[in-house]
């Protein structure tokens, strides 16, 4: 049958120049989780989606890429985000995405009414 990690979360862009390199990232088939709202001051891309175990590490692999991007400009503003990551067997982690990188936390209790 297989077990179930729920990802959810968002990157934000200081730049179009991020968004458009995350979106070559994505390639021309992206997984579907992803979506792009338009509109208002933040430029962002969300994830929501259950997945299998064994893909994990590939949507990972995609959101490390998109931690690696250069900065946006001389301020060294950098791609940033944040996915509450809920696996079946293994509990509940955060993604922080800063720095340049992704950082992997054991996520706060006060999310848990979200795996309820």
């Amino acid at each position: 049958m297989g077990v179930w990690v729920h990802v959810r979360g968002w990157l934000e862009f200081h730049h179009d120049s991020q968004r458009r390199a995350f979106e070559r990232i994505l390639g021309e088939a992206p997984d579907p989780g992803w979506a792009f709202p338009r509109g208002g001051w933040l430029d962002a891309a969300c994830y929501a989606r259950a997945v299998r175990e064994r893909h994990v590490d590939e949507l990972l692999g995609v959101i490390r890429q998109a931690a690696a991007l250069p900065a946006a400009d001389a301020d060294g503003d950098r791609v940033a985000g944040l996915f509450l990551v809920s696996h079946d067997m293994h509990g509940r982690t955060e993604w922080q995405v800063h720095d340049g990188r992704v950082h992997i936390v054991p996520a706060d209790e006060r999310h848990d009414y979200l795996d309820r």
